[in-house]
């Protein structure tokens, strides 16, 4: 290897470094509300169907927000956009800890994850400038080891922190946390990095692109069925397990590892088996391991094979459905990969409306019954988008 190509790779591991460590913070940000749920009912006197809104109004404006701001960002520096999404991420859940109301701490939040709405889709189209194309799919998987990351370590740490400190204290210290995820940014980005910009025509053409919408659609689908149980997992656990928050710490460590696991299996897989493969495995993974927490009942050994599988699919079905939208048409990787966070976060207003509706119907149990059926549906839909001929998705 020639040293001109060791300093292209050199360069490319620390962009993918960098990008990792911000994406784990994306998505412990993301997952804080799920984790810790049941505390912000009881501090702030409100039903968890009512907490739940800090996840659905949220994911709602995400949705919204995704493909908007990557259409105004497009002709930005990416080290400013990068750097920026990650300062609100900061600022925001700063002002989250000091919010007096559930009201208030809804319209904070709501507007501070507008940063991973920005951050998580800006990162992977700036790997597809600067990472070599044969490179460029194992990258964008390698940096949503970050959400995996996020899973094992930050989510059940901030459930237990929550626990123990309090919410507030919780948050305070994951604002801190992002004051480093901007400086590692700013150190490794350089400035005068732009993209592509995002005109009319390219949301246009996203839209015709038949492949593109049905990729996006099964996105949005299993990101309902997955949400359906995991925007309540922390009563969840609750209730068919134990009510201690070390009980639920050690749940989410479980359904972090699988995540790392089945993000690294992701990895080293896609580039033989295809994208779409990768999709189809994970999609029955999933729906595999809601359906053993549904039988499981109170069993620890059904519990934590059930988790296994759902967090070990879910992780690698994110970044493998990523790589599958560049796949399809790099041209209009932008577009489509901020759609495709649109989509995520559609799933996830989508499948905790739909959990809360099963709460008030049922009970917490029946939760992972509806989450697999949704994706089932998910399954069928990328059976679908399979046959639309896409090219790189074998």
């Amino acid at each position: 290897m020639s040293r001109a190509t060791e300093n292209e790779h050199r360069n490319e591991r620390r962009y993918v470094h960098a990008f990792t460590f911000g994406n784990f913070l994306i998505g412990t940000g993301v997952m804080l509300a799920p984790g810790l749920l049941m505390v912000l009912s009881s501090d702030l006197g409100t039903s968890v169907p009512q907490t739940a809104l800090l996840i659905t109004v949220a994911a709602v404006a995400m949705c919204i927000g995704s493909p908007v701001l990557a259409t105004l960002t497009s002709r930005v520096d990416r080290r400013t956009v990068l750097a920026s999404s990650l300062t609100l991420y900061a600022i925001g859940h700063a002002l989250c800890a000091f919010a007096p109301s559930l009201t208030v701490l809804i319209v904070v939040r709501t507007i501070t994850l507008l940063g991973a709405a920005v951050f998580t889709p800006q990162a992977a189209a700036t790997l597809g400038i600067v990472i070599a194309p044969e490179r460029r799919a194992a990258a964008i998987t390698a940096v949503f080891l970050g959400w995996s990351v996020a899973s094992v370590a930050g989510s059940p740490l901030s459930a237990w922190l929550g626990a123990h400190l309090g919410w507030r204290q919780t948050f305070g210290l994951f604002a801190a946390l992002c004051v480093l995820g901007v400086i590692w940014v700013l150190r490794v980005v350089p400035a005068g990095l732009h993209g592509t910009s995002l005109s009319r025509d390219a949301w246009r053409q996203v839209v015709k692109h038949p492949a593109l919408i049905a990729i996006l659609v099964v996105t949005a689908v299993s990101a309902s069925g997955q949400f359906t149980t995991f925007a309540y997992i922390a009563p969840f656990v609750a209730h068919t397990l134990d009510p201690s928050p070390n009980t639920l710490s050690l749940a989410l460590v479980l359904f972090g590892l699988a995540g790392v696991i089945g993000n690294v299996w992701a990895t080293r897989r896609i580039g033989t088996a295809g994208p779409t493969s990768n999709v189809t495995l994970s999609l029955w993974s999933m729906c595999a391991g809601m359906l053993v927490l549904a039988a499981a009942g109170a069993s620890w050994a059904g519990f934590v094979l059930g988790a296994l599988a759902w967090g070990g699919g879910v992780f690698a079905n994110n970044s493998s459905q990523q790589a599958r939208l560049v796949a399809a048409s790099p041209a209009l990787a932008g577009a489509s990969i901020a759609l495709n966070t649109s989509m995520i976060y559609l799933g996830q207003a989508i499948g905790t409306s739909l959990g809360g509706a099963v709460i008030a119907s049922s009970s917490y149990r029946t939760l992972p019954v509806v989450g697999a059926v949704v994706l089932l549906a998910a399954l069928a839909l990328s059976w679908r988008a399979a046959r639309k001929s896409i090219p790189g998705s074998s």
